[in-house]
């Protein structure tokens, strides 16, 4: 009996899957799946990429601390919570990082300097690699940092330094041996100076450095491991040390706040990535609405013999979603495969913005690309699909197909439904979703409405006239056209919104970046100069103006922090934005003078006319925080309180690429401080090694290479570029199967054309011209749209966030034309061929 049943099961499997290698033949069920396993390829690679990220944040959360708990301070950590851990039987490991030159001989670039106590890392492993080419890549686990005298560097110092295994690199005044590659801190995070490349060294080699001086930009982290219970109980008592004796720039991190700043840029990358993985799934959703329904159209006859036979309107629905299921399961199987292909180009492009060894991904993404072609499916093919259970036999005399029925409208509203919500699952912020959302509902509705007036005007008999020179050929494509505009907008729009996402992100990657640079000055400083001590003025302005570099100018540079508001004394819980609550944590850079610096600009206020208590604060700053003129601040500086009145608002420009100040006040309040200077100049190419010779005189100062920074900056964009062109061509080619649905969606009507055309003697020169014309419209309107929009989203982007203009609207447009011609080109050609190669009688009977 069990035999039996299996064997009628089989036959059951084989029977539906002999329909389904019928039913795929047809050109439109093939479209279908196409644009299916197209959203699936999309989300599945956005899916897999931020699972394993995710994994590697949960599969071992301590090794991304190097510990169980971590204490970050911009000061160096209090000896009572050192001896505190101690008390409770803690292991303890410290850190210093901070920025500083690297140089080989006669090479140096910036780096990101990380001093390590002999216990670091407490949880995990660093991987190194001794190999004397690191492309040999032999790796080494080591459950602890450099020995003394050694220093472990990023393979990308290496190559700028052109150093290898064995030589020396000069850090202040320590000379180190480069004794491994560093291939692996898991808990380097991702601040904008840990994209700089790492140099890795003892903690007790760094006082031989004479680096750490006053306005040093470091971080001291203290490291602690042990019993869950031990952790827990120091953790509160650490908590309460910090609030009772309010102190600042020190806080906590956990493995629920483990690594925050690289989890919130993660966690904003792939809800971003997601974003443009939905707008894929959505353009693609058009065209399975559009393939759904010329399959319909295809199979109504079928089914109306089938009824003619006798078979049922059950019969005819179970075998419907036989097909549906299988097309279904075929395409999600074939997406995901995509997509886990895909998820490693991503990964290429993104480099080092990533964890170096990601864990494999769990079946999570499989589950929500396999529930999305299920969604996709039931809510834009099942409508026209459910259409076949009534088609009457009567279709075969009188070849209508009924309307949609009511329970095809409800499930194409659960269709709809279940997209949103799964539209907000991916955003995870539903302001994020409602944004996108609408942003993409308002975009495609303009598209719409201003394509459907094009076609309106172009179909008018006196912009016809205007239009004579194209012949009958043209004529009759603005005819055709505006007979069955509702597809030719479908069209535009859906190609429009996707040439817009793309060309967006050329235009942020290319001209946005060269307008920016175009607004630096040729000789605007490129070296800026920190942490000159003042017994050191004198003897670097002689150095620089010996250079040929003219004479500097040195600001002072006092380092505070801001404590109280108008007598109310300020905390970053105060504030509810997470910029406005790390500008409190830290401290400012402060300055004094009495001469407006040049490039910047009074706009509230008035300037220092009196060497007397006042106060002049930039405008971004004082928005974020919320200050006004009149306003009392209160700065603690080396234990002194500071305080006095804003008397004034200034602007700055920043691209000038000068040395600038968020707070400035007349010397009277800052000057006998302690204090060290800054400077900036532009330093010729002829003079490279200029940099170097500075740290080696005076090894305390900071050299800060403002090109290079740029450069790392630019590396960072054009990857995040790259990874987001990579899914925009998902995009691209969404757009493209719309217009192919489209395209097939008009070919009855287009074959009857084409049928009467050669019944009448039209050549096929004039078939193809006017196919060139209908689709030139096509393209056309789509690029100027999707071309103009996007120019306009740039503009909008540098005025209001960037404070650079952009004047590339000719060049998006023009773009914009090209892509949008070169994409109708591709999909109509095939198509077109067919039409002019059939005769009359092959077009109609096709029809």
């Amino acid at each position: 009996m069990a035999d039996r049943f299996r064997g009628f099961e089989l036959l059951v499997i084989a029977r539906a899957w002999r329909w389904f290698r019928r039913d795929l033949q047809s050109t439109e069920l093939l479209w279908l799946g196409i644009a299916l396993s197209l959203s699936v390829a999309a989300l599945s690679s956005v899916g897999f990429l931020a699972d394993r990220m995710q994994r590697a944040f949960e599969f071992d959360a301590r090794q991304l601390l190097a510990s169980d708990l971590l204490i970050a301070a911009d000061q160096p950590i209090p000896a009572r919570f050192i001896e505190a851990a101690k008390d409770r039987t803690l292991s303890i490991a410290q850190t210093v990082v901070f920025p500083s030159m690297a140089t080989v001989g006669e090479r140096g670039k910036l780096s990101s300097l990380k001093a390590v106590s002999s216990d670091y890392p407490l949880r995990g492993e660093l991987q190194i690699s001794r190999s004397t080419n690191p492309q040999d890549k032999e790796k080494v686990n080591s459950s602890h940092g450099p020995a003394p005298g050694n220093a472990w560097v990023d393979p990308a110092l290496l190559e700028v330094l052109q150093a290898k295994i064995g030589d020396t690199v000069s850090l202040g005044q320590a000379r180190l041996r480069i004794d491994a590659v560093l291939l692996r801190e898991l808990d380097r995070g991702a601040a904008f100076m840990n994209f700089a490349p790492r140099v890795m060294i003892s903690l007790d080699d760094l006082p031989k450095t004479e680096l750490l001086g006053l306005g040093s930009r470091v971080t001291y982290r203290l490291l602690i491991a042990g019993s869950n219970a031990a952790v827990a109980d120091y953790q509160n008592w650490v908590v309460n040390a910090i609030e009772s004796d309010q102190l600042r720039g020190m806080r906590i991190e956990t493995l629920e706040t483990g690594q925050p700043v690289m989890r919130k840029t993660l966690d904003r990358a792939e809800r971003f990535l997601s974003l443009i993985a939905l707008l894929t799934a959505m353009v693609s959703a058009v065209a399975i609405a559009l393939a759904a329904r010329r399959y319909v159209v295809r199979q109504a006859n079928v089914c109306a013999v089938m009824k003619c036979l006798g078979a049922t309107q059950g019969t005819i629905l179970r075998q419907q979603l036989k097909t549906l299921a299988l097309l279904g399961l075929l395409a999600a199987a074939f997406g995901i495969a995509v997509g886990w292909l895909i998820q490693y180009g991503l990964m290429w492009f993104l480099g080092n913005l990533l964890m170096a060894d990601l864990p494999p991904p769990s079946l999570w993404p499989v589950l929500w690309s396999a529930l999305l072609s299920w969604f996709l499916l039931l809510g834009f093919a099942g409508p026209p699909l459910l259409t076949l259970v009534q088609v009457s036999p009567v279709r075969l005399v009188r070849r209508e197909l009924s309307g949609v029925p009511v329970a095809a409208r409800w499930v194409a509203l659960l269709g709809f439904l279940s997209f949103a919500i799964l539209l907000l699952w991916a955003a995870r912020d539903w302001k994020l979703a409602s944004w996108v959302g609408l942003s993409f509902g308002g975009a495609v509705a303009v598209f719409a409405l201003l394509s459907w007036i094009a076609l309106k005007l172009l179909a008018r008999s006196s912009v016809s006239g205007m239009l004579s020179q194209l012949g009958f050929a043209g004529r009759f494509a603005l005819r055709s056209q505006a007979r069955s505009p509702a597809f030719a907008v479908m069209q535009i729009t859906a190609l429009a919104i996707a040439l817009m996402a793309l060309l967006i992100i050329l235009l942020l990657r290319q001209d946005l970046l060269k307008t920016w640079q175009g607004n630096v000055p040729v000789d605007a400083p490129n070296r800026f100069v920190i942490n000159i001590q003042s017994d050191q003025r004198d003897a670097l302005t002689q150095d620089l103006a010996t250079a040929g570099l003219g004479k500097p100018d040195l600001y002072p540079m006092v380092r505070g922090r801001l404590v109280e508001i108008n007598n109310r004394p300020v905390m970053p819980s105060d504030y509810s934005k997470d910029n406005a609550r790390r500008l409190v944590d830290r401290e400012f850079n402060l300055s004094y003078t009495m001469d407006l610096p040049s490039g910047n600009q009074v706009v509230a206020g008035s300037w220092f006319t009196q060497d007397k208590p006042q106060i002049s604060v930039e405008t971004g700053i004082a928005k974020t925080l919320g200050l006004k003129l009149g306003d009392r601040l209160a700065f603690e500086i080396a234990g002194e309180t500071v305080s006095a009145e804003i008397t004034s608002l200034r602007s700055l420009e920043w691209g000038s690429m000068r040395v600038n100040f968020f707070v400035i006040m007349p010397p009277v309040l800052l000057q006998d401080l302690p204090q060290s200077w800054i400077t900036a100049y532009y330093q010729p190419l002829n003079i490279e090694v200029l940099d170097f010779r500075l740290t080696q005189r005076y090894p305390n100062i900071t050299v800060v290479d403002v090109a290079n920074s740029l450069q790392q900056i630019q590396d960072v964009l054009n990857r995040l570029g790259a990874a987001l062109g990579l899914l925009f061509t998902f995009t691209i080619a969404a757009a493209i199967l719309v217009l192919f649905a489209a395209i097939s969606a008009t070919q009855d009507e287009r074959f009857r054309d084409a049928a009467l055309l050669k019944a009448v003697g039209a050549s096929s020169p004039t078939l193809a011209a006017i196919a060139s014309v209908e689709l030139a419209i096509v393209g056309g309107l789509a690029g100027l749209l999707g071309g103009f929009a996007a120019a306009m989203a740039a503009w909008a982007l540098g005025h209001f966030v960037l404070e650079i203009e952009f004047n590339s609207f000719a060049s998006s447009i023009a773009m914009g034309l090209a892509f949008g011609l070169i994409a109708c080109a591709i999909a109509g050609y095939q198509f077109q061929r067919k039409i002019q190669r059939a005769t009359a009688m092959d077009c109609l009977r096709e029809a």
